[in-house]
């Protein structure tokens, strides 16, 4: 097979016909531009026969498909985002005829700015708590920007010695990475090997408790008895603090919520399925990430490694947290109560 033959830019072409109409020989015109003197007779050779520098237009591979064909491979794949090329290629075939390549399905669709990524993993929220999410963000944007440093955010999660989640492949544009029909919606804690409870305000982190067995609502007051106020007044918060915990049943249950009464603990109200308004996620994600460079061969060496790390974080990851809280919120309305790209 020939390789392509190069396209040169106008300028150089003009630059050659330019030197060839002033009387200049082909190996003058070579040693000026500095191009072969094959290059030099086919540029002369292909001016003189279309008397035209640029392209003419027409040259090149014909395309494959027509407009309307066209319209109907964005179509297809529009409605389904997890469409594959291969399986639009092949419905062509049966119901218009058309052959083409999966290639050239994807070509169609980069056209219009749509390129097969790896589907943004999100929880999925139904119409009612959208409404509430959206609510909720209103009614929270009215806080004044200083009053989230008192919050004492919280949570729960899972890390892995091994193993990680399958991939699933989406079209859609830049603009587009968390709309709801180009997300993958997750429940929390699958899979992992150790599970912890940690919190976190502006000023920096508290403890981190490991979690050993099933916790139900006595282990998660025994968590609270342990940690909340020795973390609320290790990171300096006053006493009239505010709690955030998530709609899990066991941190709303009554026996969870009247330990809270009795040390007078304000607890922020919270939407349910709103990861993404709790700075926390994206905590975990800083300690993930730091958790790299290890390899834990077990679970003592993995929470020697996530205790080490958990202290490492500074106050310059806290306080950038808290302070995109509004924007959270901001970014919750705009979505109209669908996950947000926090």
């Amino acid at each position: 097979m020939e390789p392509r033959r190069k396209e040169h830019s106008s300028d150089i072409r003009s630059l050659v016909i330019q030197n060839f109409e002033n009387g200049d020989s082909y190996s003058t015109i070579a040693t000026k531009t500095l191009l072969p003197r094959s290059t030099i007779q086919y540029i002369i050779k292909r001016y003189k026969t279309t008397k035209c520098i640029l392209n003419v237009k027409g040259r090149g591979r014909k395309r494959k498909t027509t407009a309307g064909v066209d319209r109907i491979i964005q179509r297809k794949i529009k409605v389904d985002r997890r469409k594959s090329a291969l399986s639009v290629k092949l419905e062509l075939e049966k119901e218009l005829g058309v052959k083409i390549h999966a290639n050239t399905v994807r070509n169609r669709m980069h056209e219009i700015g749509l390129y097969g990524r790896v589907a943004r993993k999100k929880p999925l929220v139904n119409k009612v708590n959208r409404t509430k999410r959206i609510q909720y963000a209103k009614t929270m944007l009215e806080k004044p920007f200083g009053s989230w440093k008192e919050v004492l955010w919280s949570d729960e999660s899972k890390f892995n010695l091994f193993g990680s989640d399958g991939k699933v492949m989406v079209w859609r544009s830049t603009k587009e990475e968390f709309s709801p029909h180009c997300t993958v919606p997750t429940v929390k804690y699958q899979g992992g090997s150790v599970m912890v409870w940690g919190c976190f305000s502006r000023a920096g982190v508290g403890n981190l408790h490991f979690i050993d067995g099933t916790m139900d609502r006595f282990m998660y007051r025994e968590i609270l008895e342990k940690n909340l106020i020795e973390s609320a007044n290790k990171l300096g918060l006053s006493n009239d603090f505010i709690f955030q915990h998530d709609n899990d049943p066991k941190h709303r249950a009554v026996f969870v919520n009247d330990w809270l009464k009795k040390k007078q603990i304000q607890v922020l109200k919270w939407p349910s399925f709103s990861p993404d308004l709790n700075p926390i996620e994206h905590l975990w994600d800083e300690l993930e990430r730091r958790m790299k460079k290890h390899q834990p061969k077990n679970k003592d060496e993995l929470k020697r490694y996530l205790l080490h790390e958990w202290a490492g974080i500074g106050r310059d990851v806290t306080e950038k947290l808290v302070d995109s809280v509004p924007n959270r919120l901001y970014e919750c309305v705009k979505m109209k109560g669908y996950p947000t790209r926090y």
